[in-house]
């Protein structure tokens, strides 16, 4: 049967080619889904947290015991020593009437199942984040290589432009030895750009098992959509009740209170109704089976255990206070979260706003830079610098559009709704990649210094 690892697989090895083609968000979180080990954690945490019903309910249904034993004996006698044999077997029923014990704990199992439930949502959700948080990191990267390697390029002509000049006298060492530095610093950052963007590509991988050398890219204009409602307070009451983590601290709390009603039953009566059916065999004088059954009620009234009881419940109810703090801090926790976000969304599409003007502007000041230097009013210094920003400029852009993506999902998930669907919605701004993966190789050999 083909399963997602088969083709997590396959993705693996077409990744590995060199036309293998391009994956998008949802291919990298579906291909997580399967390979991510937090992930798989999450998983078989849920699974084992079903039984916690079943397990709390178990101990309020019949329980049915059988024994039996068979034993040799040997007895003096005045005659002299006999021997015989005897025999029993038997089979208990007994059913709870009354323990409150057992109660408290039959709706501890049902909550601990549902606080497995909402461990595994928030699992999903915090799965999306650290994919789409990996897919970014590798985009943004990618991103400053290519910026970083046109600044090179750039670099690269003036620093030929800088030695023609000096070798026909119409510029001084000054402006050679400014290009020259440009042009090794820009080629450090290569490095770095290549080292940092292996890095991502490597912790990527190894949360998805495919390959991340080709990633479908973002696209060049990207809607700057607002939260709905505008409005923190809102989005903070949608977190109280949607948050994922405010639901599993609610629960605990409930769990710790029954907890107290655990430890309190130390000091009532347990009432069980008890059957038993019992069948011994024994040749000592002569060879008689004896038969019965027997029903009756069960009471058990405990008086005195130095102490004990008193103490779990005093325990008991320290911890159930515990609980309640933790819920606190957990809203308190929540409400940053969701607030941090929310202006993470609208300070971001103001942000990457702003930055899209920044570039701009920078472009218009190196094409005035550029003519400056023709007509000889600026210097191959402003030029440099003038080029600088504008490359600069270009990846604080992409920074930008990068923060605002994930501040949208951060927000969705501090109110419980990032799923399959908005994560679509993300994966829809991003375009189906054309060209050839982005080269790994290392950088091209620079010019020698003359």
């Amino acid at each position: 049967m083909w399963t997602w690892k088969h083709h997590a697989l396959a993705l693996a090895l077409a990744g590995a080619s060199a036309g293998a083609q391009a994956l998008d968000l949802i291919d990298v979180w579906q291909a997580a889904r399967e390979h991510d080990a937090a992930y798989a954690s999450a998983r078989a945490s849920w699974e084992a947290g079903q039984e916690k019903t079943i397990q709390g309910r178990a101990p309020l249904l019949p329980q049915l015991n059988a024994s039996g034993d068979y034993t040799r004996n040997k007895a003096e006698r005045p005659a002299g020593i006999g021997r015989y044999r005897s025999a029993s077997a038997g089979l208990q029923l007994t059913q709870t009437l009354f323990d409150w014990s057992r109660f408290a704990a039959l709706e501890q199992g049902r909550q601990a199942t549902l606080i497995a439930d909402d461990q595994f949502k928030n699992a999903e959700q915090e799965l999306i984040l650290r994919t789409a948080q990996a897919y970014f990191d590798v985009l943004l990267a990618e991103d400053t290589l290519e910026f970083t390697r046109a600044a090179k390029d750039a670099y690269a002509k003036q620093l030929e432009q800088a030695k023609k000049s000096f070798d026909v006298g119409s510029a001084t060492i000054t402006d050679t030895y400014e290009a020259q530095a440009s042009y090794d610093s820009a080629v450090a950052s290569e490095l770095a750009a290549l080292n940092d963007l292996e890095v991502k590509r490597n912790k990527l991988a190894l949360q998805t098992g495919v390959s991340a050398n080709r990633l479908d890219p973002l696209k060049a204009k990207v809607p700057l959509e607002l939260p709905s409602p505008d409005s923190a307070d809102s989005w903070v009451r949608q977190a109280e009740d949607g948050s994922y983590a405010l639901a599993i601290r609610r629960k605990q709390l409930i769990v710790a209170g029954k907890q107290v009603d655990i430890s309190r039953s130390g000091h009532l009566p347990t009432v069980s109704l008890v059957a038993g059916y019992n069948d011994r065999t024994s040749t000592q004088l002569a060879s008689v089976d004896t038969r019965g059954g027997s029903v009756g009620v069960q009471i058990t009234l405990p008086i005195f255990s130095g102490g004990l009881a008193q103490s779990k419940v005093r325990e008991a109810r320290a911890l159930e206070e515990q609980a309640r703090q933790d819920l606190e801090d957990a809203r308190r926790q929540v409400e940053q979260a969701t607030r941090t976000a929310y202006l993470g969304v609208t300070s971001g599409a103001a942000q990457v706003t702003a930055r899209e003007q920044v570039l701009a502007s920078s472009k218009s000041q190196l094409d005035a830079t550029r003519l400056g230097r023709e007509v000889g009013v600026r210097t191959s210094v402003d030029l440099l610098n003038a080029e600088r920003k504008v490359y600069e400029s270009r990846r604080d852009l992409a920074q930008a559009r990068y923060q605002y993506l994930m501040a949208r999902l951060q927000l969705a998930a501090a109110v419980g709704q990032l799923d399959r669907k908005v994560l679509e919605g993300v994966n829809q701004l991003l375009q189906a990649r054309q060209s050839t993966a982005l080269a790994s190789a290392q950088p091209k050999p620079k010019p020698g210094k003359q």
